[in-house]
């Protein structure tokens, strides 16, 4: 790979809510990314999907550069027992 390495700051800054291939990346103790070498990127993931699947690598990364929620998201969860209704 051509692509200089470039830590997640950088990636957000330049790819900003975009999904990106890194190869190579560089994981923490929890695995989460800590940079790579940015292979492509595109901000529609059906599109960033197909290539994918076009050209696949094996040492590599998805991630993406933005928050996936910008708002609040919250989740509701309704159980009703009916044998308390005759």
């Amino acid at each position: 790979m051509g692509e200089p390495y470039l830590t997640m700051a950088e990636i957000e800054a330049k790819y900003p809510n975009e999904w990106v291939l890194l190869d190579r990346p560089r994981v923490d103790a929890l695995n989460d990314v800590l940079g790579g070498h940015v292979v492509w990127h595109h901000a529609d993931r059906d599109e960033f999907d197909r290539r994918l699947m076009e050209h696949p690598l094996a040492d590599s990364a998805i991630t993406f550069a933005g928050q996936l929620h910008p708002e609040p998201f919250y989740c509701v969860s309704v159980w009703m027992d009916d044998s308390t209704h005759d």
